[in-house]
């Protein structure tokens, strides 16, 4: 599971740094999440879903943080000239904030072995991408969607949704959707060449960068916890540098390899020291305490984020 995430969640790069020759970014945006929308919204009558009206504005909630507040910042950040590397290193920051946020409010405590983990993914994320630029009032954007990132993944943990994981996304993905669209109609519009490159980038964004990268993160959350979920964020810059090589041959550089080992070890220090936040997936008879006890089934179903921004440098 945590491989097939990785792997999902790393590859969003390609498919921006294809589209984004070929489109503006606000309407490559917009119709990547109308097309996922479109496709979820296929498939989620065939499963029945059942749900309240209270689910269904937490998980609209969910989209705007996640989404919304967390890609539309990565946008803005790259349009004001903020370098990706800063971008990248300012969003690896998720997992101190989990962690920290974990232990405030629930009570989880992180060991020393865990704490060395957390900094030493910081660390690898740091040599992956290079320094941080001095951009002033602008490197507010990316703390902006680090912001966003964060607080979703705290909001489904709190909540405990008790929606399964394609109506969650399709909710999700519908609301990000109307404001992506707007944002486009307000600004560069949402006229595209339909050119074969834009066609591909659009593929891939939307089915294994999107809907695979975007599920895959969900299950993790759910069943490996936030906190460890978080700690494999650390691994998608080196590996979103192999994609990059292997389908735009980008070249691999030392730090890369080495910024890999750093994060493998990091992962391996945080998993080997135990699980603070992990539980099992509860009943839906269950959910009712589980939303007073603020169990853990944190979801945060964004791709292509830090993984896309750590090498468009």
């Amino acid at each position: 599971m945590a491989v097939g995430f990785v792997l999902l969640w790393s590859c969003g790069f390609v498919g921006a740094a294809w589209g984004t020759a070929a489109a503006e970014p606000a309407a490559l945006l917009a119709w990547r999440y109308v097309i996922t929308a479109g496709l979820l919204l296929a498939v989620t009558p065939l499963i029945r879903a059942r749900f309240g009206r209270r689910d269904l504005g937490r998980q609209c909630v969910l989209g705007l943080t996640a989404h919304v507040v967390f890609l539309g910042g990565l946008f803005a950040a790259a349009a004001s000239g903020v370098d990706a590397g800063t971008t990248a290193l300012v969003c690896s920051a998720q997992p101190l904030l989990v962690a920290a946020a974990g232990a405030a409010f629930w009570g989880d405590r992180l060991t020393p072995r865990q704490w060395t983990g957390v900094g030493l993914g910081l660390g690898a994320v740091a040599i992956c991408v290079g320094g941080v630029s001095d951009l002033g009032p602008a490197l507010a954007l990316p703390v902006i969607s680090l912001l966003g990132l964060t607080c979703s993944a705290l909001l489904e943990r709190r909540w405990t949704p008790r929606v399964d994981v394609v109506t969650a996304l399709t909710i999700q993905v519908g609301v990000a959707a109307i404001v992506f669209v707007t944002a486009a109609l307000l600004t560069s519009g949402m006229t595209v060449e339909p050119t074969p490159r834009l066609a591909a980038s659009l593929a891939w964004l939307v089915i294994p960068a999107g809907l695979g990268g975007y599920g895959a993160y969900l299950l993790a959350l759910r069943h490996l916890g936030a906190t460890h979920t978080s700690m494999l964020l650390y691994l998608t810059p080196p590996v979103a540098a192999i994609w990059a090589w292997a389908m735009l041959g980008d070249r691999i550089g030392a730090p890369q390899l080495i910024a890999m080992v750093l994060g493998i070890v990091a992962v391996l220090l945080t998993v080997s020291a135990g699980r603070n936040d992990h539980t099992e997936p509860s009943r839906p008879e269950q959910s009712d305490r589980n939303d007073r006890s603020g169990t853990d089934r944190a979801a945060s179903p964004v791709s292509g984020g830090v993984a896309a921004v750590g090498r468009r440098r």
